[in-house]
């Protein structure tokens, strides 16, 4: 399954939004709006200065792959058998979560306009807490880039699907490495960045 090979329309808060993934590319009631990866990567320009471009590719489609096999296992129950896919299993049954949502798109308004759409990995639940969790599989941690990031689909949950967010989390899965790193919530700071973005 490769979700990202599929034209998709859905409407979320009365808008009709359409993803193109050819070029990557979400409308809104027909006009283009800017990704929440755009944004995170506008707001952090040189995250990947100097890096070769093959090199990059590489990594994306290796990321691309595992979170593949985290959404096969959260919608069809399929089992992987990649190092980095067990972690996360092992991740899963120590934090004790419970799938709610996986990748499902979101749109973001500030004052009334809709400035980004997005999709996120996962909603998750522990104990009645809603938990929104990244997955990651960089070398490096940027913090700075995956605050944003979650921060984005938190508004975005809270907007098109009424869910009350207090905890954020990225999970990074790279080879025998992995790690828990707990995000802070920030949502006055984040709208306050997103009005550079108003048309």
């Amino acid at each position: 399954m490769n979700h990202l090979l599929t034209y998709e329309t859905q409407y979320l808060i009365g808008h009709k939004v359409e993803f193109d993934p050819e070029a990557h590319q979400y409308v809104v009631d027909g006009k283009p709006v800017l990704s929440v990866s755009q944004i995170c990567k506008l707001e952090n320009p040189d995250m990947y200065k100097g890096v070769d471009q093959g090199t990059l590719k590489r990594a994306a489609d290796r990321g691309l792959g595992l979170h593949e096999e985290i959404e096969n296992y959260e919608k069809e129950g399929i089992l992987s058998h990649s190092l980095e896919f067990k972690n996360y299993l092992k991740i899963k049954s120590r934090l004790g979560f419970n799938k709610e949502m996986t990748e499902s798109m979101i749109i973001i308004k500030v004052d009334n306009q809709v400035v980004c759409a997005g999709r996120f990995d996962l909603l998750a639940t522990i104990q009645n807490e809603h938990l929104l969790i990244d997955f990651k599989r960089t070398r490096e941690i940027h913090r700075k880039y995956v605050k944003l990031q979650l921060n984005l689909y938190r508004l975005g949950l809270k907007q098109c699907f009424q869910k009350e967010i207090n905890r954020l989390m990225m999970i990074r899965l790279r080879g025998n490495e992995a790690n828990i790193i707990e995000i802070d919530v920030n949502e006055e700071e984040t709208l306050q960045l997103l009005r550079k973005y108003l048309d």
